[in-house]
């Protein structure tokens, strides 16, 4: 199968990878006792193909019903509030209540509609799970993902996985040597220069677009 992605955008269409296989992954993990990152991955991207067969033509005939089945299949499998507070990092503790509620209020629609619009970019996939070269090891794991675009180019996806309650979760996903926790930290963090510490002003030009296309 080929796998297609127009120029510019592979890295927001690898996020999308990421982020549905992490459903599979959390689905299949629940009915193992103790599960194999790598079985439950390699079934979650098999898992995937089919469902994004499904999930695209929503995007022509309804496409805010298109972002709400993304939001609402990512939401119980997403710690949204937790994945905000580690972009806020250090300003985190300084936010009021209502700025940290707007924030991930923001990033997650932001988020979202990241993720579905690229999803509209897949035609094909070619995705290879590789066995990892050292077992789990206190409930975390690293799965490599290769992803074969159209033009032979393969690129590089590494999910940093935990064990909790039983399911793995994701901690972290590095795309090409792009580690994608670290740039959403980044911006942040220059934001609050670019707009002298001003919490309110960086939510409002929080664009989490800007950070996938870079």
């Amino acid at each position: 199968m080929s796998f297609k992605i127009p120029d510019n955008t592979y890295l927001k269409a690898a996020l999308v990878i990421t982020m549905m296989a992490l459903m599979q992954v959390s689905m299949s993990s629940r009915s193992a006792e103790v599960p194999d990152p790598y079985v439950t991955v390699q079934e979650a991207t098999d898992e995937l193909i089919a469902r994004l067969a499904k999930v695209k033509p929503l995007y022509e005939t309804d496409r805010q019903e298109f972002y709400r089945e993304v939001r609402n299949s990512l939401a119980p499998l997403v710690d949204f509030e937790g994945f905000a507070r580690g972009v806020m990092a250090k300003y985190y503790r300084s936010a009021t209540d209502a700025q940290k509620e707007n924030f991930v209020t923001k990033f997650e629609r932001q988020l979202v509609e990241t993720y579905a619009n690229a999803l509209a970019a897949f035609d094909h996939q070619k995705i290879e799970v590789n066995q990892p070269s050292q077992p789990p090891e206190d409930g975390r794991a690293t799965i490599d993902i290769s992803i074969h675009g159209s033009s032979g180019q393969v690129y590089t996806v590494i999910y940093s996985l935990a064990l909790l309650d039983g399911n793995w979760k994701l901690r972290n996903v590095i795309i090409d040597g792009i580690n994608i926790g670290y740039q959403f930290r980044s911006q942040f963090s220059n934001y609050m220069q670019k707009y002298g510490n001003d919490i309110d002003q960086v939510i409002a030009n929080w664009n989490v677009d800007s950070v996938a296309a870079s």
